[in-house]
């Protein structure tokens, strides 16, 4: 008996560089379920075929111990659960689709790395060392940890350190934050990086930079986005044009 969503795995055979087109040949054996369902359009999620390394491996069973110490669930039960989890939250699938850290594609561990993560910042979940141990895309932790509000080397309650100066004496809710590269940074962390050059607190701490900012993070933070400010810039030309016209 067919589930309610078909799962099909299939082989990438051709690319059509001109029409950026995959042809993809998959085997189908119920041909009363497809006609009686009408389908017409599939989902493809391509996988990827490189070996999952030993170090991501360990490092996801690193984040799970660190889950698993605070809950109080054994690994196993915690893997199992968090796996669950993040085959629903992500990709709005099953448990019939559940994986094996043994054996899974790369980019779906990676994935999954970056779930974990993200859920220790949500339930603000103490771990024996920084999360920057933990991670491989630092660019994606740090912004993580800028949704969360937590700083990015310490795990702490987070404000914003900004890479691009904002100057001397101006007022920082009506500067344009979207677009600025700023880091998320305790109030230790933030005093100390006014202390020495951009560069030097990279290297201490092996971060590559900070992120910029999106319309996502200026709404997280309450600061002005490009498009408020034009809109503020409109309606002042409105009043000026007003005021010339009397």
């Amino acid at each position: 008996m067919k589930t309610p969503v078909d799962t099909v795995k299939g082989r990438i055979v051709g690319y059509d560089e001109r029409t950026q087109e995959l042809l993809i040949r998959a085997h189908y054996d119920d041909w009363y379920t497809m006609t009686k369902r009408g389908y017409k359009e599939c989902l493809v999620q391509p996988l990827d075929a490189r070996p999952l390394s030993d170090r991501q491996r360990k490092m996801c069973y690193a984040l799970l111990r660190e889950i698993s110490d605070y809950t109080g669930q054994d690994v196993h039960s915690a893997k199992e659960y968090l796996k669950l989890r993040f085959l629903a939250d992500d990709f709005g699938e099953t448990a019939d689709r559940i994986f094996s850290l043994s054996n899974a594609p790369m980019s779906l561990v990676c994935a999954f790395q970056r779930y974990l993560v993200r859920f220790i910042l949500e339930y603000d979940i103490p771990c024996r060392v920084s999360l920057l141990e933990y991670v491989d895309d630092v660019p994606d932790y740090i912004y993580a940890c800028l949704i969360a509000k937590k700083c990015c080397i310490t795990g702490r309650p987070a404000e914003l350190h900004h890479i691009d100066r904002v100057g001397m004496g101006r007022d920082r809710d009506d500067i344009i934050h979207e677009g600025m590269e700023v880091l998320p940074l305790c109030r230790e962390m933030h005093q100390e990086a006014h202390t020495m050059s951009d560069r030097e607190f990279f290297d201490k701490y092996h971060l590559p930079g900070g992120v910029v900012m999106d319309k996502t993070l200026c709404r997280i933070y309450k600061v002005k986005a490009k498009r408020e400010v034009r809109q503020a810039s409109g309606w002042q030309q409105r009043v000026r044009q007003a005021v010339a016209e009397l």
